[in-house]
This record gives structure tokens, sequence and C-alpha cells, in this order.
């Protein structure tokens, strides 16, 4: 078989499963908490998905790269979104829900509008309570539809939120343009933040600015004491990651994040900390 010939009969294999997943909607979400930094206590989750048809289709990384690959983003996020929301209402879930979605697909022609208002309505969840989390993992060809698409979900009550603050040229021009109500700083600026002047630097410089656009800002990935004890003293706000929460189907309480945020850093340090950064990283 050659090169060619077998490339396009994994293509068809990948495609073939990638239909039947979303025909028999063979996905379920996970929700990992996000967690205030200053009290513990919870403020919301962010709804991720997995996929339960085995074969190809082994992990969501992989789902979601196949269904760019053959312009299915929009019919896998819209069964995402159904039933992460309605698994939220099941579960009763506390707080934001944090949706994922692809910038592009804002102003897509295949994206039908009003599915989400209709979803919410039917299943008796607030607008207020929806932060829309925009990843930059296909190209924004155009930022003036894009730019519209954000304008009409803020005019109906959605939040909007921009993953991986920090990492890339698209994230950066996007938050210049969208002004967000939330920003996630991206994993690699907070694994081992606290061993890394540069990181730290980055870390404080995107914080002070989020803060003066009245953005709330979010750590992610989180997994070690250090980190977050290090997030805490510079004034992020909230926080997620494998130390405060894993994805779960069915979210356990968060009571213990209150012990542990309050053990992290003496309260008496964080007010020295932000006149630092308002001397000097702002």
């Amino acid at each position: 078989m050659s090169i060619n010939a077998s490339g396009s009969y994994l293509d068809k294999i990948e495609l073939s499963e990638l239909e039947r997943l979303i025909s028999l909607k063979q996905i379920f979400p996970v929700f990992q908490p996000i967690i205030s930094l200053s009290d513990g206590s919870l403020h919301g989750h962010e709804s991720l998905t997995r996929p339960t048809s085995g074969g190809c289709i082994s992990n969501p990384e992989i789902m979601f790269d196949i269904a760019r690959k053959f312009g299915l983003t929009a019919e896998l996020e819209k069964l995402c979104r159904e039933k992460a929301l309605s698994k939220a209402r099941t579960l009763e879930l506390e707080g934001l829900i944090f949706l994922n979605v692809c910038p592009a697909l804002l102003h897509a022609e295949n994206h039908r509008r009003g599915f989400t208002s209709e979803l919410l309505d039917f299943l008796c969840i607030d607008r207020s309570r929806i932060v829309f989390e925009l990843t930059e993992k296909t190209l924004i060809n155009d930022y003036d539809l894009f730019e519209l698409g954000v304008a009409h979900y803020r005019s109906q009550g959605y939040r909007i939120a921009i993953d991986d603050l920090g990492d890339g040229y698209a994230g950066l021009k996007m938050l210049s343009q969208v002004v967000p109500d939330y920003v996630k700083l991206a994993r690699f600026l907070v694994d081992g933040v606290d061993q890394s002047p540069t990181k730290q630097a980055l870390s404080e410089a995107l914080i002070c600015f989020s803060k003066k656009i009245g953005a709330q800002v979010i750590a992610e990935g989180i997994e070690r004491p250090e980190e977050l004890s290090y997030f805490i003293s510079i004034g992020a706000e909230l926080g997620q990651g494998y130390l405060l929460g894993r994805p779960s189907p069915e979210p356990p309480g968060v009571s213990a994040n209150h012990t542990l945020i309050t053990q992290q850093t003496p309260t008496e340090q964080r007010p020295h900390l932000h006149c630092r950064l308002s001397r000097t990283a702002c």
C-alpha cells in the first residue's frame, strides 16, 4: 500500500469513527473546579470532554484534532455543550460554568446561533452563569467578524474568558481586541513558576495588565503547593489544577481548599507583594 493510499485509508477510518461518535453521542463531560485563591471557595467549574468510543479516538486531543481536520468542530462542540450543560443541571453544580469554544466558530456559517440560549432556557440555567472560554486552536481569519460574534454573546449576558494567555501572539491579540472577563495564564507559566524568575516576571506583568482592564486571572495547572503559594502572594484571584481538584464526572466538595489556601501564604504578606507589583510590573 502506498503512503498516499495508507493516508487516505486512515482518513476514512478517522472520519467514520468521528461521525459515529457524534451520531451516537459517545462522549461524557467532566468538571474541574475553579477556586478562589483568597478563601478557597468555589468560583465555578470548567467543563471538559472525554470520548467513550475507543478505536483511534482515544483521548480528547485526538478527537478535536480529527474534528478540525474534517470540518466537524461545530458539530462536536455543539454535542459537548449539550452534554456538559445537561450534566451540570443534573448535578446542580454551583458557580459559573466555563465552556470551551473555538473562536472561529463564533462567526462560522455552520454554527447555529441561539442553540445555547434555547438549551439553557430548557434547563433553567441562567445565562450569567456561562463563561465562553476562547482557545486559539484554529486561526481567526476575520477579526472584525470575530469581534461581532463576541459582542453578540456578550449582549445576551454571557461572559468571556481567554485561555492560555502568554502562550503566543494570537492570545495577546485576542486579549487586546476582546477585553475579557477572565484570563487563564498558560500552563507553561504556572509550571515551576516558584523556581523561575523569568516566569515570575511574565506572570506578574500579565496579572497586572489583566487587573487594569478589569479581568480576573485564573492560574491554570497548579499542581504543587509552591506554585499555589506564589500565585496567592502576587494577587491572582483564582486557581485551577490537580492540587485544587481533578476533573471528575461528579466533582466532590471543595471544603478542604480553604485550609489548603490559608496555609500557603500568611495574609500579612499579600499587601506588600501587591505594592511591589504596582511599583514594578505595572
